[in-house]
């Protein structure tokens, strides 16, 4: 079977049609072949934990890559509707809100990586290609008390697509067991928390800064009704969280400033 048309480009593959029914994830040149593999163990496990998430269906290899062949979810993303409809921001992000409270509240897979291991990697290499000064964030980095949480890691409105019966939430590479405060202050952090500019917000397309910061206020407001977020620790989570984004190749000066000064910020 050969690969179809490209339904969607990620900063790490592009997604093609395969056959009818499927879509193949297919890595950049700079995409190591290990992380197709992880991310589809990643998405197997949460969906087995009871997570909206794709079926994975093979890895195949394709040209001498590794590929990623899931299930096709029709339906278009949280953000393309959220940008269709401007008016119904708040009403989405409420929504997204109630989509993370429920993966918070499952069990997380033992197989998947902690949080905190996570974020001190991306921050020891931030450190090594940004600014030796990061290295500070790693002690920032709580100890986290038992049980850890069930954590997408990478959770924003281009993440979600809006199938029916119910919304499918997709790209589990960067899930973890870890703090709720935390994966909150990630996707805080997606939505343009600290200063939205074009690059720092690319993987939404179109973004206005009105709207989209109606659409994170009311996530935050939403969300905050079931997870404590004291102001002081979520700052320091976003300071954490900014430091190790900076391992992602991404504008520097703003997520540089975000570590520095540690003040939360929010888009529009």
């Amino acid at each position: 079977m050969r690969l179809g048309e490209v339904i969607a480009l990620g900063t790490r593959s592009a997604v093609h049609s395969w056959g009818a029914d499927l879509v193949a994830k297919v890595p950049f040149p700079s995409t190591p072949d290990s992380w197709i593999r992880y991310e589809a163990e990643y998405t197997a496990a949460v969906r087995a934990a009871g997570a909206t998430a794709p079926k994975v269906v093979d890895l195949l290899e394709i040209e001498g890559r590794l590929v990623g062949v899931y299930e096709r979810v029709v339906g278009p993303s949280m953000w393309d509707c959220v940008r269709a409809a401007p008016d119904q921001a708040s009403d989405m992000g409420a929504v997204l809100a109630g989509l993370h409270l429920e993966i918070l509240q499952l069990s997380a897979p033992v197989s998947l990586p902690r949080q905190q291991d996570r974020l001190a990697a991306k921050i020891r290499r931030a450190a090594a290609v940004v600014d030796p000064d990061l290295h500070a964030a790693l002690a920032l980095i709580p100890d986290l008390a038992r049980p850890l949480q069930l954590c997408h890691g990478d959770l924003h409105p281009g993440n979600v697509l809006m199938a029916d019966p119910r919304p499918v939430l997709i790209d589990w590479f960067d899930a973890c067991r870890g703090s709720a405060v935390g994966d909150v202050a990630r996707s805080s952090l997606l939505m343009g928390s600290g200063g939205a500019t074009t690059r720092s917000i690319d993987h939404l397309p179109g973004a206005d800064r009105q709207v989209l910061g109606s659409f994170h206020q009311a996530y935050l407001e939403s969300i905050a009704t079931q997870v404590a977020i004291e102001p002081a620790n979520f700052v320091r989570w976003k300071r954490i969280n900014a430091a190790a984004r900076l391992a992602e190749g991404l504008e520097v000066d703003q997520l540089l400033a975000l570590w520095r000064s540690g003040t939360p910020g929010l888009a529009g």
